[in-house]
């Protein structure tokens, strides 16, 4: 299979014809002044009127960007339930609460519950000996340490 493709060359007689040179050659003649900003057309001013022409400037407040508001596709992070910050990361549930892993912890001795079991009482997470230290039974009655079955 043979592919014959038929060039026709475009020639220019003379470089002035071509649009880049007339472009060029338009820049050149269209001599406009530099611009300048404001403060420094203010400056050039009082320069030239050998100082007896005030400076006058405008105040102009820095642009304040607003905050985004989140969109709905955010996830709304859980709170923890101890120290009241949001979690990014691993997120500890007990019941319907939740905890950073390092908040995870005995109300009274500050043990970590990792791996160790907790008891709630009265809202409160405790591990097992302050729980039962908590919770008093009726008058002849013992305590008793149940497991819920998972």
């Amino acid at each position: 299979m043979s592919l014959n493709v038929l060039l026709s060359p475009r020639t220019l007689t003379s470089i002035e014809e071509s649009d880049v040179y007339r472009m060029l050659q338009k820049d050149e003649d269209d001599n406009q002044e530099p611009r300048q900003s404001g403060s420094f057309k203010a400056l050039q001013e009082f320069i030239e009127s050998d100082g007896t022409r005030p400076i006058v400037t405008r105040t102009v407040k820095a642009p304040m960007t607003k905050p985004t508001p989140p969109t709905g596709n955010l996830q709304k992070l859980p709170v923890c339930d101890k120290c009241g910050n949001g979690i990014v990361g691993t997120v500890v549930k007990a019941r319907d609460k939740y905890r950073h892993p390092g908040c995870f912890v005995c109300a009274d001795c500050d043990d970590n519950l990792k791996q160790k079991g907790y008891f709630f009482v009265e809202g409160q997470l405790y591990c097992e000996i302050h729980a039962r230290a908590r919770m008093r039974p009726p008058e002849g009655h013992d305590l008793v340490t149940t497991f819920p079955s998972s």
